[in-house]
């Protein structure tokens, strides 16, 4: 069935939903898997699962073990990668439309029968200690403003912990644990296909249910009373962090966003409010990996330079009073709101061009929000943003509570908690042209061409 934008629906009697997109794609095919799970979803005592799993989805399946799912895909000229997000994981493969089939019969069997080892599970573990420690310990100003800022913005413990979890914590899973998380979470019911290119919809369709229709069930989308609860009690004032780290030089600012399921256009108009905020050296923007990219509670976050506690406060001062002058349209002009909207259904635009990005932005808001109509709507929606609306978010954002979390220079390092030799020593080397790589946010297969 198709919903009147190009985007073609069905549904497998196991659960699994299809997004097929029709949009041209130049011989290139994209196929992402979304499941619905995310580090929010990880239940207390277990941070940092969500994560693990991702890249123990790349260590082979039945079909393709010790990563031959890699060696076919690169030797066609293709691309693989995986994140992990608050409220998903996603899984995206751009190929020559001539592999397509390949493509899906490999995600079909992770999807069925992924292969979990001790070995695998070792070498994971050396590969996230390793990103951990270059993207919060190593980084300057590693940590702001994420994973530190939702500790102190959010209560609950889905919204506070960071993804990454207790590396020794980490190394006390086996195997079976991974597995068991996998049944729970990673069933065709609780996951979205979409493949982006497809020239042929009808021959897709075929493709999709021959390899996937026999995926078993499983326990499907979890149900109410097994979802995390992230529902948060409203601020009553603003929380404030000043901490000495070294290399430390900035203030995060943390604001509470509307629920873009129930008040889009709220979202929105916040998004071209902090688009107007961000003028070198501010840097603004919703969400924590982008927007739209969260269920709720979702955040937007303004970060800028503060050297000191007076740096902090003069920082404070600007956001203030560039929310009041959006807020005032004597300060700032109608033409310039609107542009600013413009600017950013531009961006949108170019940021989803290609059969990759399309796949995974499809994908994900079907997962999030049942909607992946959006992706073509949203310039539209934000073009049509009266600037009234854009103002009154403005206003709301200077008159609410806020987080707000400094990092200044000082203090001593924090040492490293790593795996320790034991877990490390296990680990196999890996078979370099099909190794998955750690990334800030996720694991990624290189494509054939790449160094």
């Amino acid at each position: 069935m198709s919903d009147g934008t190009g985007i073609r629906r069905l549904t497998l009697g196991n659960g699994l939903r299809v997004l097929i997109d029709t949009t041209g794609a130049g011989g290139l095919t994209a196929v992402s898997v979304h499941y619905g799970v995310g580090f929010r979803s990880e239940p207390e005592g277990s941070a940092g699962v969500a994560h693990l799993l991702e890249h123990m989805m790349f260590e082979g399946s039945e079909r393709f073990p010790d990563r031959a799912y890699f060696a076919g895909l690169l030797a066609a000229g293709g691309s693989a990668e995986g994140t992990t997000h608050q409220d998903y994981t996603d899984y995206v493969h751009v190929v020559p439309a001539t592999a397509l089939e390949r493509a899906l019969a490999a995600e079909a069997d992770r999807m069925r029968a992924p292969r979990f080892t001790a070995d695998a599970l070792a070498e994971q573990l050396t590969g996230i200690e390793a990103e951990i420690k270059a993207a919060v310990y190593d980084a300057p100003l590693g940590g702001l403003p994420w994973p530190l800022l939702p500790a102190l913005l959010y209560d609950r413990w889905a919204n506070t912990h960071d993804g990454y979890g207790d590396l020794p914590g980490l190394a006390r899973l086996t195997p079976e644990d991974c597995a068991g998380f996998f049944r729970e979470h990673y069933a065709p019911g609780n996951a979205v296909l979409t493949v982006s290119g497809a020239d042929d919809p009808d021959q897709v369709a075929a493709l999709v249910t021959r390899h996937f229709a026999a995926v078993p069930a499983g326990p499907g989308r979890p149900g109410t009373a097994h979802r995390p609860v992230l529902a948060e009690p409203p601020l009553t004032a603003d929380r404030v962090s000043v901490r000495t780290v070294p290399g430390g030089g900035a203030v995060c600012l943390g604001y509470r966003l509307p629920d873009p399921a129930t008040d889009l256009d709220g979202y929105l108009a916040r998004l071209v409010a902090a688009r107007l905020l961000a003028v070198p050296p501010v840097d603004a923007g919703c969400g924590f990996f982008g927007p739209l990219d969260a269920l709720d509670p979702d955040t937007l976050v303004v970060t800028l330079p503060a050297a000191d506690e007076d740096g902090v406060r003069a920082a404070l001062h600007r956001v203030d009073e560039a929310l009041r002058a959006i807020a005032d349209a004597a300060e700032v002009a109608d033409a310039e709101v609107r542009q600013a909207a413009r600017r950013l259904a531009d961006d949108h635009l170019r940021a989803h061009h290609g059969p990759g990005p399309r796949a995974r932005a499809l994908g994900r808001l079907e997962i999030l929000f049942g909607e992946p109509a959006l992706l073509d709507e949203l310039p539209a929606r934000l073009r049509a943003l009266g600037a009234g609306e854009v103002r009154a978010a403005a206003a709301a954002l200077a008159a609410g509570h806020r987080a707000v979390l400094a990092l200044l220079p000082g203090g001593t390092p924090v040492p490293f908690r790593g795996l320790g030799t034991s877990v490390r020593a296990v680990a196999p080397v890996p078979a370099p042209p099909t190794r998955a790589t750690a990334t800030a946010t996720g694991t990624t297969a290189p494509a054939a061409s790449s160094v």
